[in-house]
């Protein structure tokens, strides 16, 4: 645990002082680019088209504190053109879902006080036939923000099943049998579905339900500062506990910080040019069931505790998913897979920092291989943006 606060006040230093990824004012640069990788032009077109804009740029046209009805409050922005609704510090108490609309900015005074406490129950929908539940969704939206505050669900006493020490042992409570001390907590806390050019930036997503976040059938979104940890479903054939890239493109997670709960997916049809830059991940990270490939990883902490039960790397199984895409790259990253260093527990692949490495398009081991012939990328970088000048 020592490590993970050291490693969350580095990045809110870095956060507070520096100019950042994702915000407006980056482009490509050309003289990073080396034609060995042409996906390096489309990934430095990850993210919001143009940048995050500025906090301070954005007009503030509604001011909430707790009690106030949200919805109401987005809807009339909404209609009136968008803009940003600041979120007072104290306690929100979500009890059906809330839908932002394009144009709107949902922006909380304190990243830590400032809490959706989501209290919405509802059963595995596989079972009942309905359809996912989710505490706050955007849906066919443009320009949507959301921003410093946290969710969290809080509908039932007790605390998800995990383990807070890294080396404790695996056991197939965690991921692999169903949570029956309540079995309605199928909540998401914040969905993305065919939206485009919208942001989640320095956000808190705690004990989800089901999926804490996740963008689905997107395009050109930035997911950044965010910290999302644990989750009550995250067990087999249970559609939990994922932080979700599903079937989007050209999408930018930067620095965000993953820890306890089932994978980190890149997946499904459409999932291409995504860029996974500088995060920290305790989960792995999953090219999931026919991605479309060319997704890149690149200077992330990829470490996977012992109690999880995949590797840093993880592509599914056949007998439920289709095989990765081709051309997933990662480049630059510290991994460790459940306690051992490289990508595999079974048969180790050490992750070089100047070797390039290409996520295996088939099943079986090994998961990733050694791209042959190719040293490191000319500028240093696989993701060769610079600042305006």
């Amino acid at each position: 645990m020592r490590w993970f606060l050291a490693f969350w006040i580095m990045a809110t230093v870095a956060f507070a002082q520096t100019p950042m990824i994702g915000d407006a004012g980056w482009q490509f640069d050309e003289s990073r680019f080396d034609p060995r990788f042409p996906a390096m032009r489309e990934w430095a077109k990850a993210g919001v088209q143009g940048g995050i804009p500025a906090r301070s740029a954005t007009p503030v046209r509604a001011t909430l504190r707790p009690g106030d009805n949200l919805q109401q409050a987005i809807d009339q922005i909404a209609t009136n053109g968008g803009g940003a609704i600041l979120l007072r510090k104290g306690d929100y108490l979500i009890r059906q879902t809330v839908t932002i609309r394009s144009g709107v900015i949902l922006r909380g005074e304190h990243r830590d006080s400032t809490r959706l406490l989501v209290q919405i129950k509802a059963p595995f929908f596989k079972t009942n036939g309905s359809t996912p539940a989710t505490a706050v969704a955007v849906t066919d939206a443009e320009r949507v923000g959301v921003e410093n505050l946290t969710m969290r669900y809080a509908a039932v006493p007790f605390e998800p099943n995990d383990r807070a020490d890294t080396n404790a042992a695996w056991s197939p409570d965690v991921f692999h049998r169903p949570e029956l001390r309540d079995t309605t907590v199928y909540v998401h806390l914040l969905i993305f579905t065919r939206c485009r050019n919208s942001w989640v930036d320095g956000c808190t997503f705690l004990w989800a339900g089901a999926h804490p976040l996740g963008v689905s059938a997107c395009q050109h979104m930035t997911l950044r500062h965010n910290l999302i940890d644990r989750a009550y479903i995250k067990q087999d054939s249970r559609h939990g506990g994922y932080y979700g890239c599903w079937g989007s493109s050209y999408c930018l997670f930067y620095n965000e910080t993953v820890r306890r709960i089932r994978h980190f997916a890149l997946m499904l049809p459409g999932c291409r040019y995504n860029v996974v830059l500088n995060c920290n991940f305790e989960v792995d990270v999953n090219f999931h069931d026919r991605d479309d490939g060319d997704n890149l990883v690149e200077g992330c902490r990829m470490h996977t505790p012992v109690w999880h039960s995949w590797a840093a790397v993880a592509t599914g199984t056949p007998a439920k998913h289709g095989p990765p895409g081709k051309g997933n790259l990662l480049f630059n990253n510290s991994v460790r897979s459940k306690g051992k260093a490289g990508f595999s527990t079974k048969a180790p692949l050490l992750a070089e920092p100047s070797v390039i490495y290409e996520v295996t398009n088939q099943f079986g081991s090994p998961i990733v291989s050694a791209l042959r012939d190719a040293g490191p990328p000319k500028g240093g970088t696989l993701y060769a943006v610079r600042a305006e000048p």
